[in-house]
């Protein structure tokens, strides 16, 4: 009876929790709902309202959280499955650890989010072959949960770890962690209690702060391995006198048309307490072939170097020899004129087989290649500064592909560091193409903190990229020259991704949920949550393609007015086909706190897109001003009205083609044949402004959402429309000059508009429109009304008239009542309602 009753308590409380997680997001509910969670602080209700409103969680009753209450190990899979988007199969019944079965009636609704939560390396069970279901969550078993879920276990586990008693051995990597991000804090005691169970209101707000720190897409897919450390070694010392050193940054070796060009970097290390002059050695290469070359040195070279600090010296040679040989050996030579003959001392004698670059021919050893993703330093760098590749994105400048590569670097050292000269080249078999750092400012990083940085890389049209290559920037100055000669030198790379993208794996998207935004983007402020209310089709009178209109809310959770944030948005179908947005001029700049804005997205879309599934990508301008880029946005969208319909009509039948920002017409030709084409810059924009280009900072997987319609009341954001009571009259009156009749009609309106959110939203989106046509579907006249401002439609009894809108009687009439949003291509509409005459 014991057992029996165990079992049904627990089945109810998972039931419980299973609903509300499943249903929460649907309930509208917030942290109002429960009385247990009145006397919290403000901000401490917007992180449960925001967790509550994402259907993560709910209350353990009615009205009642349960802020004291446990939460078992089986819930908390779903809880880390729905919040860090994990895909779930919900078909599977067999589950790789013994202790979980579908069968199990307190606990097998679980056993897809348990196997989801270990494919993705947050669980690796309990102890051997069990997960303990039912046991309850420790406050060291959240932080490994967490920090896996962040994709920072190999951080923790290199970490010193707490010196805390009340932690496990193996946890105290992840409670370090946990306390360094500021998921978790310690005890009023000062101590972790790691075993201790975690109470609901501890697995909310360290779920939330998570949540805020979680990049979507961030880590390898689960089957991939883990991305590894691209390490080229450090580079050995020479020592030439008493207090100075060699280190060899890069040698280079590169084909000319005559014959061979060579290169080689230098780093001198001053090792005394004193400023060193910097003596007159010689620096040569030896070639395989056996012939020593005696390299120049750069006029710009430094003369002295100061106490306990380093130099670079760049030296350069070009000799006109036809045939092939390699460089083996940089030699360090002290020579003495003073004595005849001169006397020739060797200082150094460095083998630089596997450090010579070959230029544009050259090719990375495969074992210094890595995968996407991987960690790497740049050799012959002394920085902590550590690399890895992001995101990469594919746009247009003119009529050539430019590849985007995002790297997030990481200072894991004491000091603060700046990002040292290096490039990206993109690979191809038989060429390669040096690319250009988006950001022409230093980047400095404080000790513990990340970045973003972007590198730029154009290539020819259909050129098909193998990998990436890291190359250290390096110039010679020749003595009496004006202008010095760039070179690189590279040792490492890494590959492509594996495949692009689409977002059609992520979880469905609940529509007003809060989307999670890269906690590395500067464009949106912390303290703003964006949230996608509505996407759906609209049509557009007498022209080829339709408009996909998304609209956003951003919602202010600070107590200070934001701006609203400029961002670039992008929808792309299940088939990969992707469509660039304009977001919509509005006089709304600045979010109030506690309220939104609301910002809407145009997608110009052929109509032959039969999609109802996209993601949809917010975008982050990289590589001009605000300022400037409002300005290019503009100018675009003036330039993208004037022949939007050709625009479409160029992706007819093109896979992968991209909508246009400006100068369609041109764009549309510009786009034939090339799947994946962005559109390209007018002529005159480009040369008026630097080429920018969009990084994704948070991507959804949306379906489009139809108009919200009950008998005659209408929901579109942010508004409720109800149309009441409508009736059509006709008037006639003669024209006392012609002698001729005129028809005007009347249409008498009941109608209620109410705001559905506390938002502030521009008077020109959206608008009514009344079109009154004849029986043959003429227009014959029209009427637009605001729904925000001053001359906005009121509830109430309106009469809205179409004046002298015929000259012969004309029945039936009807009145078709139309949503509009003003689009840089001109007016979309949505279609409300038919009045009938």
């Amino acid at each position: 009876m014991k057992k029996s009753l165990s079992v049904i308590l627990s089945s109810a409380m998972a039931f419980s929790v299973f609903s509300s997680i499943a249903l929460g997001a649907d309930s509208g509910k917030s942290s109002a709902n429960f009385t247990d969670l009145q006397n919290l602080d403000d901000a401490s209700k917007a992180k449960f309202d925001s967790m509550i409103s994402a259907g993560i969680f709910d209350g353990v009753g009615e009205n009642t959280f349960g802020l004291t209450d446990k939460m078992n190990r089986a819930q908390f899979a779903k809880v880390a499955a729905l919040m860090f988007g994990l895909p779930v199969d919900t078909s599977l019944r067999t589950s790789s650890f013994s202790d979980v079965r579908a069968d199990d009636p307190a606990n097998g609704y679980a056993l897809p989010y348990i196997e989801a939560i270990k494919k993705a390396n947050i669980t690796d069970g309990f102890g051997a072959n069990s997960y303990n279901p039912a046991g309850e969550v420790t406050k060291e078993q959240l932080a490994a949960f967490l920090i896996r879920g962040l994709h920072k276990d190999a951080e923790a586990k290199s970490s010193q770890g707490v010196n805390d008693a009340t932690v496990s051995s193996w946890a105290k990597g992840y409670a370090a962690l946990a306390l360094q991000l500021n998921l978790m804090a310690n005890s009023a005691g000062g101590t972790f209690d790691g075993t201790s169970a975690a109470t609901r209101e501890l697995l909310v707000l360290s779920s939330y702060e998570a949540k805020q720190q979680y990049v979507p897409g961030s880590a390898a897919a689960p089957d991939a391995p883990a991305a590894d450390f691209v390490n080229a070694g450090d580079m050995p010392s020479y020592p030439l006198n008493g207090s100075i050193s060699a280190h060899i940054q890069g040698v280079l070796q590169e084909k000319m048309v005559n014959g061979w060009r060579f290169g080689a970097a230098v780093k001198l290390t001053n090792t005394s307490s004193s400023t060193t002059r910097i003596p007159d050695y010689e620096l040569r290469v030896k070639a395989s072939d056996g012939m020593v070359y005696t390299l120049q040195a750069s006029s710009d070279n430094a003369r002295s170097i100061a106490p306990q600090s380093s130099v670079q010296m760049n030296y350069m040679a070009e000799v006109d020899k036809n045939t092939d040989f390699d460089l083996t050996n940089v030699l360090w030579i002290d020579v003495d004129d003073e004595v005849y003959p001169k006397k020739e001392t060797t200082l150094a004698d460095a083998p630089v087989g596997s450090l010579v670059w070959h230029g544009a021919d050259a090719k990375i050893d495969p074992a210094l290649l890595g995968s996407w993703g991987a960690q790497f330093s740049i050799p012959g760098e002394t920085s902590a500064l550590r690399y890895s590749a992001a995101n990469l994105t594919k746009q247009f400048t003119g009529q050539a592909p430019t590849y985007i590569v995002q790297l997030k670097v990481e200072n894991p050292g004491q000091d603060a560091a700046t990002v040292p000269d290096f490039t990206l080249t993109g690979k191809a078999e038989g060429s390669s193409f040096i690319g250009k750092r988006v950001e022409q400012a230093p980047v400095t990083l404080n000790a513990g903190e990340q970045k973003y940085i972007h590198y730029a890389i154009t290539t020819e049209p259909d050129t098909e990229l193998t990998a990436f290559y890291v190359l250290s920037a390096h110039s010679f100055l020749k003595q009496g020259a004006a202008q010095p000669v760039p070179y690189h030198t590279g040792r490492i790379g890494f590959t492509l991704p594996d495949s692009d993208d689409t977002g059609a794996a992520l979880p469905a998207y609940r529509i007003g949920a809060t989307i999670p935004i890269d906690p590395l983007s500067k464009a949106v402020n912390p303290e703003t949550e964006v949230a996608l209310q509505e996407l759906d089709w609209f049509e557009n009178d007498g022209q080829s393609y339709k408009t996909a209109v998304a609209k956003v809310k951003f919602t202010n959770r600070s107590d200070t007015a934001v701006p609203v944030p400029q961002l670039g948005a992008e929808i792309v179908s299940s088939q990969g086909v992707s469509y660039d947005g304009l977001q919509g001029e509005s006089t709304i700049t600045e979010v109030l706190p506690g309220m939104g804005a609301v910002s809407t997205y145009a997608f110009v879309v052929p109509k032959t897109e039969n999609s109802n599934q996209f993601t949809f990508r917010l975008l982050e301008t990289q590589g001009q001003s605000a300022a400037a880029q409002t300005a290019q946005t503009a100018q675009a969208a003036q330039a993208a009205q004037a022949q939007p319909s050709q625009q479409a009509a160029a992706q007819q039948g093109q896979p992968g083609a991209q909508a246009a920002q400006a100068q369609p017409s041109q764009q549309a030709a510009a786009q034939q044949g090339q799947p994946g084409a962005q559109a390209a810059p007018s002529q005159s924009t480009a040369q008026q402004a630097k080429p920018t280009y969009k990084t994704p900072i948070a991507q959804v997987n949306v379906a489009i959402t139809p108009l919200n319609q009950i008998g005659n009341e209408y929901t579109f954001y942010p508004y409720k429309l109800n149309l009441y009571h409508h009736l059509i009259l006709s008037y006639v009156t003669t024209n006392p000059i012609s002698n001729t009749f005129d028809y005007s009609y009347k249409l008498e309106l009941g109608l209620d508009i109410q705001t559905t959110d506390a938002v502030l939203a521009d008077p020109s989106n959206p608008k009514i429109l009344f079109q009154l046509e004849g029986p043959d579907g003429k227009r014959l006249g029209s009427q637009t009304y605001s729904l925000a401002g001053d001359n906005r439609l009121l509830s109430g009894s309106q009469s809205i008239m179409f004046d002298n809108a015929a000259d012969s009687l004309q029945t039936p009439i009807s009145i078709k009542v139309y949503e509009v949003i003003t689009t840089p291509y001109g007016d979309a509409r949505r279609l409300l309602q038919t009045i009938e005459d």
